[in-house]
């Protein structure tokens, strides 16, 4: 049994977070015992790890910092073969804390963060960046869930000499086409069964471009009116006034859902025709992956490794432009039916193919057993040295 222990930043309903949700709950049991460790505060996510059988320890470091004491002691009592750290700090802490470990455990780094426009971002965030960039020769393995995502952390001081890259799965399990299920979603929404639907999902986030997604909205209901457009995600619903505001004023109330966060994410995305993301930056959006395989084409920015994730099967735009996304929206919205149909399939192929849950399983076990056998073998040969 190899014992791995996941640190992660946080465990709020971030795409990196769920991810590592669904993860856990595949990874073979028999094979690793694994215990959670979120740096901030408890959240429902939490819960539903522990419900796979998991003990998670949730320390919220931003409220008491010397809670780290108790990630080392945690770690200590468990004695892990691998840490495995998700988002920066979660990597950061697992590489600091594994020097005072037993078994000196290697520890793999999990990198979501995209770094377009990073350079916008407050001075705090950039020194941090090139912090730990200088700390990334440090564990055994940087992982990165985009290629993109891998080369942009290059500029950044990042070492990746030992880096891979696994890209995000799709429980397919979990997500398929569906068409009664989107029915129904509609129907509670009041929209017509018959209505073309453009959806988002996406947390609100600037970097995220709601903004954007509302006035590209506004250009094709010119010529489109019959079209629904709905946002899903946390803080996008009725209490954001931001939005709410921008709505109104573009005259899209009626057209404009905005759900908040949903816990029926598959059936929610079998009610959109097309889904798209306005995004300024991503790494591997895992929302393209469940539309694609639920047979709902693509339209998404030009980030990331979103050219790569939708080929051939939909339509990428230049970042920003707004007018270029409500043009690539009419193109799909008045294509043939068959095309558009067949269209989805392709995309429900391409995700088969290329993005399964069941394919990031299989390298996250592979990876953890040979970086256990190197740490089994590396002291094996230390200790044979010594004699």
């Amino acid at each position: 049994m190899i014992k791995v222990a996941h640190i992660s930043t946080g465990l709020e309903t971030g795409g990196a977070e769920v991810q590592l949700r669904r993860l856990l709950s595949e990874l073979d049991k028999n094979k690793f015992e694994m215990i959670v460790i979120s740096l901030h505060k408890e959240t429902y996510l939490a819960d539903s790890i522990r419900d796979l059988g998991i003990p998670v320890y949730s320390l919220n470091l931003k409220k008491n910092p010397l809670n780290i004491k108790q990630a080392y002691k945690i770690l200590k009592d468990f004695n892990p073969d691998v840490i495995h750290g998700t988002m920066y700090e979660g990597g950061v802490v697992g590489t600091v804390l594994t020097k005072f470990l037993p078994k000196k455990p290697p520890v793999i780094w999990t990198v979501h963060e995209p770094l377009e426009h990073y350079d916008k971002e407050p001075v705090r965030k950039r020194l941090q960046l090139r912090t730990w960039g200088l700390m990334s020769k440090m564990p055994a393995c940087m992982m990165y869930v985009s290629n993109l995502n891998k080369e942009q952390h290059v500029d950044w001081g990042f070492d990746n000499s030992k880096a891979i890259v696994i890209p995000n799965g799709v429980e397919t399990s979990r997500c398929f086409p569906n068409k009664e299920a989107g029915l129904a979603v509609r129907k509670s929404l009041g929209i017509p069964e018959d209505a073309f639907v453009i959806g988002k999902i996406a947390r609100f986030h600037r970097q995220k471009n709601h903004i954007g997604f509302m006035h590209s909205a506004a250009l094709l209901a010119k010529t489109h009116p019959e079209v629904h457009f709905m946002l899903v995600g946390t803080n996008v619903d009725e209490n954001n006034k931001e939005l709410v505001k921008l709505r109104d004023e573009l005259g899209l109330k009626d057209k404009v859902h905005m759900l908040g966060n949903r816990q029926d994410i598959p059936d929610v995305v079998n009610a959109f025709d097309l889904a798209t993301l306005t995004s300024f930056g991503e790494a591997f959006p895992l929302t393209l992956g469940e539309a694609m395989v639920s047979e709902v084409p693509c339209v998404a920015t030009d980030v990331g490794d979103n050219d790569f994730i939708i080929g051939d099967t939909g339509i990428i735009t230049p970042i920003g432009d707004d007018q270029a996304m409500a043009d690539a929206w009419k193109t799909m919205v008045e294509m043939d039916k068959e095309e558009f149909a067949s269209l989805g399939k392709a995309a429900r192929q391409r995700c088969l193919e290329n993005f399964t849950l069941e394919q990031q399983v299989k390298q996250h076990e592979d990876l953890y057993q040979t970086l256990h056998d190197h740490n089994i073998m590396g002291k094996a040969s230390m200790n044979e040295a010594s004699t």
